[in-house]
């Protein structure tokens, strides 16, 4: 059975008084410079997930933050890069394994780079279970950045007037010529977004059954 979803989303629809927070799209530059590791905006800028509402952006970076520590994930949103591109997915279900994975590309080639977690994303993160690295196919190359094409994610908003108690949360980011932009959408339905996270935990190659997708 699928357990809530942290209190960060009890606290968001308590304070707007209804289900839900939308914040309006607005890309960011990459830091040049990144903040220690323990810093709370090591992985999100201060701001990057709900620039109108500092509680809730803060509980929100606290939460996602605390997975891609444990998961030893580098943060996108600072550092010099390799003059490339990077885009990260960040699955949070509420009673399943979290998992992350990264796709980042420069001249030719893309690589893959994926972490699952043995906790949950509603509760605690756990231990590293499983770390895979490769190159993606030309195949799957081209497969990953039609699907990205069609999210449209450098306009998307960051979040939307959905949430609930049961779930999981989607977190896209993306870090491209010197932009860095974050995304999180509570159980998306049918359409490119999903269709994105899908696929990137396909290229993982790790097993989900399929009522564990949500």
């Amino acid at each position: 059975m699928r357990s809530p979803i942290p209190a960060v989303v009890l606290v968001c629809a308590i304070l707007l008084g209804g289900w839900g927070c939308s914040t309006k799209t607005k890309t960011l530059a990459v830091r040049s410079e990144c903040p220690s590791l323990d810093a709370g905006d090591y992985y999100f800028p201060k701001g990057a997930l709900d620039p109108s509402r500092p509680k809730i952006d803060r509980l929100t970076r606290d939460w996602y933050s605390q997975f891609l520590r444990v998961m030893l994930e580098p943060s996108l949103s600072c550092g010099q890069g390799s003059g490339g591109f990077a885009y990260r997915f960040l699955w949070l279900r509420g009673s399943h394994h979290p998992i992350a994975v990264r796709i980042e590309g420069g001249g030719s080639s893309i690589t893959l780079s994926a972490v699952e977690l043995d906790g949950a994303g509603g509760h605690a993160p756990g231990e590293i279970v499983k770390r895979i690295q490769r190159a993606l196919s030309p195949a799957e190359q081209s497969k990953f950045l039609t699907t990205l094409s069609r999210v449209g994610f450098w306009e998307m908003p960051k979040n939307q007037d959905r949430f609930g108690l049961n779930g999981a949360q989607w977190v896209l980011e993306g870090a491209a010529d010197g932009r860095y932009q974050v995304v999180e959408r509570f159980s998306p339905g049918p359409g490119a977004y999903r269709d994105l996270g899908l696929l990137l935990i396909e290229f993982t190659g790790i097993a989900i059954p399929p009522l564990d997708y949500y």
